[in-house]
């Protein structure tokens, strides 16, 4: 069996996994510790890609390149998630425009607890280990396909797995960018880097705000996101945009950079395009549908 192959076994087993956890499994951990419940997700998702990894006799080392990182590209990985925060925003405002921004309804769980705690919770636990099953093992499988295509479909199986449409759009566009992160670099420590600071920023920008807006006569940033009507997501997602498209760019900049200074641009090049099947996996198809579907029916009926 190809690596390709495993991969969309993998998704398809984990997107039957984490859709009967939505449905059938919540009540399980409803009473268990809010930290517990945070980091329950990604319980569901670790042990298949466990086993598979376990069945498949695959070599983690082999896998998931792991260079020690050095100061100078972690400062600039630093610069780089900074660059691409304008384009998150951009993405986010504009799936609110039509759906529901779950992160927000998390608030009122996230406010009984400690920031230190919130941060391993939603920081430390997400970027080790969404990093490791995302860019380590599903594009280290997609690799043979070239490091494009790794990237893009690894990156679509991380926004599909946050199962609702406002997150897909940036974990979808974080996910690409990560991928090529790794392989820009040789090492997943990087991502995992970037991926801690993109979830720590959110915290502590949350805690602050909680703080500050009731000085304003605000209940707390849930409250404002409630308030914003269409026109103002609408005038917000169009200077956003704007600047998104700039420091994207300059992100982009900043990467070449990166690989420069890592000595991968001969690699970049070389395995830019794989040589494998381009054909489209009907099992890859179905997971699509299957997170597509929940998705559709947990933003606009249930």
């Amino acid at each position: 069996m190809t690596n390709s192959k495993k991969a969309n076994g993998l998704f398809l087993t984990m997107t039957v996994c984490i859709i009967c956890f939505y449905l059938f499994g919540k009540g399980l951990v409803t009473g268990l510790p809010v930290s517990i419940r945070l980091i329950s997700s990604e319980i569901v998702y670790l042990i298949p890609v466990l086993l598979c990894l376990l069945i498949g006799r695959d070599s983690i080392g082999k896998l998931i390149p792991h260079r020690a990182p050095r100061i100078s590209t972690l400062l600039m990985t630093i610069l780089f998630v900074l660059l691409l925060e304008p384009l998150m925003t951009c993405l986010n405002v504009f799936t609110m425009l039509f759906s529901t921004n779950y992160v927000l309804e998390t608030r009122s769980d996230l406010s009984i607890i400690s920031v230190p705690l919130q941060l391993i919770c939603i920081a430390v636990v997400p970027a080790v280990l969404e990093e490791f099953m995302f860019r380590g093992v599903f594009a280290g499988y997609y690799r043979e396909k070239g490091i494009l295509t790794a990237a893009l479909l690894s990156g679509l199986v991380f926004g599909l797995f946050h199962l609702n449409f406002n997150q897909f759009g940036y974990a979808f566009a974080l996910g690409v960018a990560f991928a090529l992160l790794l392989e820009g670099t040789g090492s997943i420590f990087y991502g995992m880097f970037a991926h801690f600071l993109i979830n720590g920023f959110s915290v502590i920008i949350t805690a602050l705000s909680d703080k500050i807006l009731p000085l304003t006569g605000e209940e707390s940033i849930a409250a404002v996101a409630e308030s914003m009507t269409t026109e103002t997501l609408v005038n917000t997602f169009c200077v956003y945009a704007v600047i998104a498209a700039v420091s994207t760019c300059l992100a982009g900049a900043v990467y070449i950079w990166i690989v420069k200074h890592s000595g991968r641009t001969a690699y970049l090049e070389k395995n830019w395009k794989g040589s494998g099947e381009k054909k489209v996996s009907p099992v890859f198809l179905i997971g699509v549908v299957l997170c597509l579907g929940f998705m559709v029916w947990r933003d606009f009926w249930a």
